[in-house]
């Protein structure tokens, strides 16, 4: 069994290689990586919007959450096993760090973040031309699965960014090329260019994400400190968690300090972009730090690893 979205994505993305999900030029790929890192892990609005909002989201995802234990079952039943679902939610609320004083905030992260995409999907259908890339898969897992379906957030993006919820909408749909872009090639850009406006979003993502990966990693150097002669293969955690946190760290959010869990799944994803770029030739590598220096991502990419993380049995684990 694979469990994880990334693990998964990588296998399928082996046995259905054409067309690829990895844009060929090293500074498209560079971005799709960083896409990846910080929709996948760190877009918070979407746990935000789902469980801070009860009274407009509540009924359906409760009864989501119940359909997906019993298909057919009735109203008490799936609002019983969505209840579960929800109480276990609930219980993530230390290590996701959102106050009720920072809710503003999380409103003004959402809204920028569907300006920048409305903007995009003006000219683009995909992140990085006409075909998707991993990026797009990334940001398809809150933009869609949580601010996409959600009742609340799903409103405010039909309001402020209808481009946005058509860009969701067509992702779910087998054909590549949409209507509205029917004369754009299914092919990313020439030239490996990279957008202005996906520049912009790592910008933002940088700058808001950037320092949970430096607190995490001085996290686990301590664990290392702590375990100096634990053998490959030894997990993080000794529970069940497939997804552990090292410990609590404190990081800044715009004008808030957010006190969160340190997420080490965050610095395995992180590590899979450094062993990528540590293998490409010294210009490709060259013209990556440039486009790092640009999108504010030079000290993300400096975070020192002391010793590669790996997953074994779906568990994360050191190498």
């Amino acid at each position: 069994m694979l469990q994880d979205t990334t693990v998964i994505f990588e296998y399928l993305e082996r046995r259905f290689p054409t067309p690829s999900a990895h844009p060929p030029g090293p500074r498209q790929r560079l971005a799709a990586y960083l896409v990846d890192l910080f929709a996948s892990e760190n877009l918070k609005v979407a746990w935000h919007y789902r469980w801070n909002y009860p009274e407009p989201n509540r009924h359906f995802v409760l009864r989501e959450f119940g359909r997906s234990f019993k298909p057919r079952g009735t109203d008490e039943l799936l609002d019983h096993y969505g209840g579960v679902v929800a109480r276990q939610m609930d219980g993530h609320r230390s290590r996701i760090g959102i106050t009720p004083e920072m809710f503003p905030m999380m409103e003004q992260i959402y809204f920028n973040l569907l300006d920048v995409l409305e903007a995009h999907f003006t000219d683009h259908p995909y992140l990085f031309g006409g075909l998707p890339s991993t990026a797009d898969f990334s940001l398809m897992g809150p933009l869609f699965a949580h601010l996409g379906r959600d009742p609340w957030p799903l409103h405010l993006m039909q309001q402020r960014a209808p481009r946005v919820f058509r860009w969701v909408e067509h992702m779910n749909t087998p054909e590549i090329q949409s209507p509205e872009f029917w004369d754009v090639p299914v092919a990313y850009l020439p030239d490996d260019e990279v957008p202005q406006t996906v520049v912009q979003l790592l910008q933002t993502f940088c700058a808001d994400y950037a320092p949970i990966y430096s607190a995490s990693a001085a996290l686990y150097d301590q664990w290392l400190a702590i375990h100096p002669d634990a053998e490959k293969g030894t997990t993080l955690s000794q529970t069940d968690e497939d997804q552990p946190s090292l410990g609590q760290i404190t990081v800044p959010l715009r004008e808030h300090q957010m006190t969160m869990g340190a997420p080490g799944h965050s610095l395995w994803l992180l590590q899979r972009t450094l062993d990528w770029l540590a293998q490409l030739s010294p210009e490709d590598r060259a013209a990556c730090q440039t486009f790092a220096k640009d999108c504010g991502a030079e000290t993300l990419l400096a975070t020192p690893i002391l010793r590669p993380l790996t997953r074994v049995g779906n568990r994360l684990a050191v190498a």
